[in-house]
């Protein structure tokens, strides 16, 4: 039975439901990289950089995926996220683990005040609109890393924003996991490098058996290379390098994401 209201929710406080599923969808459609991969590009980029790295922050940590990596790896994890949804499908993954703890903040303000060995954030800062909030997260990064630590994170590139779009438009893709059922479509806008994504969703409730529809709308941005080196640098850090979509390959036509790696 389909329930009758179809609000639009507040951002992600629906779609954690199925989220995993949709990140393993995307993953074997658009040669994203696992969490996995991940979290071995991270430690090999740690270990060159020298200097011992205990402490981590996730950043916009979802539910948990990366940091559920990370900790099983012996980090001490931080996952921060805005999303309340989100991070009660990331407590699930490291309950009772003493070297875990959640935090909710919204980018680009970063409500901590301690340092950290390193900074890492998948599929997340392609969400912030402009140079101003772009900065702000950098500065705040740069603010909670000791010298030496690092920051790792994936910005989407315009052929992959180009390749989604094409994908999904005019005809949503369906992603299916047991309950919960997503179709998913971006969108470009009339502003350059600018998409929406569209999700409408179903999720069966476990005692009435009624399938309740929302939607959501989320605004992804394919900024050029050049605007975050340089953005990375006003906000203080060194040693910037560009990778293919955490692998220590150089980026190319037909790169899906950028891999960054700046130093504090």
């Amino acid at each position: 039975m389909l329930a009758q209201g179809h609000e639009p929710s507040l951002p992600y406080s629906y779609l954690p439901e199925g989220y995993d599923a949709a990140d393993v969808w995307c993953v074997d459609k658009f040669r994203l990289a696992p969490r996995s991969q991940v979290a071995d590009f991270v430690q090999e980029i740690w270990k060159e950089r020298g200097g011992q790295v205990d402490k981590v922050l996730d950043l916009c940590c979802g539910s948990g995926l990366l940091l559920r990596e990370l900790l099983q790896r012996g980090y001490d994890v931080t996952g921060l996220d805005r999303s309340a949804a989100q991070l009660r499908q990331a407590e699930r993954k490291i309950r009772g683990q003493e070297r875990a703890r959640l935090v909710r903040s919204e980018l680009p303000a970063i409500e901590l005040e301690e340092q950290f060995d390193a900074v890492v954030s998948t599929g997340a800062l392609v969400h912030l609109p402009n140079d101003v909030t772009l900065l702000r997260t950098f500065e705040n990064v740069h603010r909670l890393l000791r010298p030496g630590g690092t920051f790792v994170f994936d910005m989407y590139t315009k052929h992959h924003a180009e390749s989604l779009a094409t994908y999904t438009t005019p005809t949503a893709r369906v992603i299916e996991d047991g309950p919960f059922t997503l179709l998913m479509s971006i969108t470009r806008t009339a502003i350059e490098g600018t998409y929406n994504w569209h999700g409408l969703m179903y999720l069966r409730e476990e005692n009435s058996q009624v399938y309740v529809r929302r939607s959501e709308t989320h605004q992804l941005y394919a900024w050029p290379q050049e605007r975050i080196v340089g953005l990375g640098a006003r906000a203080g850090f060194r040693d910037i390098e560009v990778f293919d979509n955490f692998t220590r390959q150089p980026t190319g036509s037909q790169t899906v994401c950028e891999t960054y790696v700046m130093v504090r």
